[in-house]
Formats: structure tokens, C-alpha cells, sequence
């Protein structure tokens, strides 16, 4: 049976693995061949460079005293060379090591992630009264206090004053470290009494140690990126995992009482809220201004039964 007509038979759920299955060799080769162009890449890049650094020797025509001042210029160039490889693998080892203690952080981090339970702690007068007002005050209060605080101030001027010291001790001695070694790899030319082939052979010598530094200085400095890269990396994770992201400075803004009541109840209970907009329009009644007439009058009106009756009446 053709292998068509098999695939056809089989369940959705088998196309779908095997099509995923496809889809991933596919992918697989794709960054194989992807990972050995730019290995080969690379490659291509670092001969060019170090062939630009040191360009092939040309001896034939010289004398013994231009040999002897090449001689001494190749070996200047070995000890700059020298140099910057050792400047490098300090460099690595320093990134190394805090790369080991940032990953050492993030598993730390991500084994105690959850946050400890706080109990409470009742508050002394002191704690009390530093909270309410400002803490100058309570400073001004306790004596005792002050005292410890210049105390302690004084044994930190001590502390920075040794550290800066064990500082300066650590420099000068990673200094003279760095000079011997430079020395021992480079030992001081000695050029009296040679003839012009011994020249010549020192020249080719030194020449080939500068392609053997250059090559390494080159692969250091490779791996100080890369590790530079990684370090990155791991701060970027850290601060991940801690969520802390840097929030703006917020200003102070006067609300309306609507706003407020809109951030608070939301924007339809607010509109269900409108006081103004349920109340009914009254229309408001002009008073009627009563008419000043003569006194005289109404008192003779009112006078004998007439007028009594009428305040009876009105009474009711």
C-alpha cells in the first residue's frame, strides 16, 4: 500500500504530531547550517584581523643594524600585546566569578520566592513619637542615642579610612604582580655580538610569539564580550524576578468631588448617582407683595359689629 494512502488512514491527532515532528528537523538543520556559516564566519574575520595586526616580515636587503632595530621593535610590540592579553584575563576571571555569583542569586531568588510571614511587634514611645513628628526631635530627646550615633559614625571614619588603605596595598601589590609576570614572559632582548642570520632568526622568533599573543588577546577579548553579554543577561533576569520597576514621581492634583466619585463608584454608578440631573425643576412662586393702604380705614371698618363680624370670620 502506498505510503500516501497510509498517512490518510491515520488519525487527525498522529498528522498533527508528525507534521510537528517535520517541522522540527526541518528547524534543526536549518540552525545547524545557520551556527556553521557564522562559525565559519567568524573564523574568516579573525585571520583578517590578525593579519592586519602583524603583517608578514620582510628581511631580505637589511643589515645587521636595521635587523637589530626591528628586533627591538617587534619585542616593544610583544610586551604591548602581552600586556593587554594579561589586562584581559583579569578582566575574565572578574567576569567569571560574578557571573557565577549572579546565577547563584537567581536560584536563590527563585527558591525563596515566597515572602516570609511578618508577625506583630508592638511599638515602644520612642518608635511612637519618632513616627508622629520628625525624627530630629526624637534625636534631640534621647541622649544616649546621639552618643551611639557618634560612636558609630566614628568607627565608620575608621572602617573607610582601613579599607581605603587594604585598597591601596591590594593595587600596588596586583601592580608589582603584574610587572613580574609581564617580565617573566618577556624576557630583555640581548642583541650584542649576533651576526646577521642570528639576527634574522630572533626576528622571525619574535615575530611568530606576537602571532601566538595577538591570537590569544584576540580569543579573550571574544569571550570578555560574550561574557559581558551574559552578565547583562543575568541583571536583566534578576530585576524580572524581583518585579521592582522604577515607578515616576507622581504629582499632587486637586479632584473634583464628580471625579472622585467617578474613580471611587465607577463612570455608570455615577451617572445613576446624578443628584442634579433627578431633581425636578421647580418654578419658584413670586410672593404677592401686599398693598399699603391707609390705617384710618381699616380701623374704621373694623369698628362696631361689622367689623367684628369680619374678624370672626376671618378668624375661622
Amino acid at each position: 500500500m502506498p505510503l500516501r494512502k497510509v498517512e490518510n488512514k491515520l488519525p487527525r491527532y498522529l498528522h498533527t504530531h508528525i507534521n510537528a515532528v517535520t517541522l522540527q528537523s526541518k528547524l534543526l538543520k536549518k540552525a545547524t547550517s545557520m551556527l556553521a556559516a557564522e562559525k565559519e564566519q567568524n573564523r574568516r574575520e579573525r585571520d583578517e584581523t590578525l593579519n592586519e595586526r602583524v603583517p608578514p616580515l620582510k628581511l631580505s636587503g637589511l643589515s645587521a643594524q636595521e635587523l637589530q632595530e626591528l628586533c627591538k621593535e617587534l619585542h616593544r610590540k610583544i610586551d604591548v600585546v602581552d600586556e593587554a592579553r594579561y589586562d584581559l584575563e583579569i578582566k575574565v576571571a572578574k567576569n567569571e566569578k560574578e557571573i557565577q555569583s549572579l546565577t547563584q542569586k537567581i536560584w536563590e531568588m527563585k527558591g525563596t520566592k515566597q515572602r516570609t510571614k511578618l508577625k506583630r511587634v508592638k511599638k515602644s514611645h520612642d518608635a511612637k513619637l519618632d513616627a508622629l513628628t520628625e525624627s530630629k526631635m526624637s534625636s534631640k530627646a534621647d541622649f544616649k542615642a546621639n552618643l551611639k550615633t557618634v560612636k558609630k559614625e566614628e568607627e565608620k571614619t575608621k572602617l573607610l579610612k582601613k579599607a581605603t588603605s587594604m585598597l591601596v596595598t591590594e593595587k600596588e601589590e596586583k601592580q608589582r604582580e603584574r610587572e613580574t609576570t609581564l617580565r617573566e614572559r618577556v624576557p630583555p632582548l640581548q642583541l650584542s655580538g649576533l651576526s646577521v642570520q642570528e639576527l634574522q632568526a630572533l626576528c622571525r622568533d619574535l615575530h611568530q610569539k606576537i602571532d601566538v599573543v595577538d591570537e590569544e588577546r584576540y580569543d579573550i577579548s571574544a569571550k570578555v564580550t560574550k561574557n559581558e553579554k551574559e552578565i547583562s543577561d543575568l541583571n536583566i533576569k534578576i530585576t524580572e524576578l524581583r518585579g521592582k520597576m522604577k515607578r515616576p514621581a507622581l504629582k499632587r492634583v486637586k479632584i473634583s468631588a464628580d471625579a472622585m466619585l467617578g474613580a471611587l463608584l465607577g463612570s455608570r454608578v455615577k451617572e445613576s448617582v446624578d443628584f442634579k440631573a433627578n431633581l425636578k425643576t421647580v418654578k419658584k412662586e413670586e410672593e404677592k407683595k401686599e398693598e399699603v393702604t391707609d390705617w384710618r380705614k381699616n380701623v374704621e371698618a373694623m369698628s362696631g359689629m361689622e367689623g367684628r363680624k369680619k374678624l370672626f370670620d376671618a378668624g375661622q
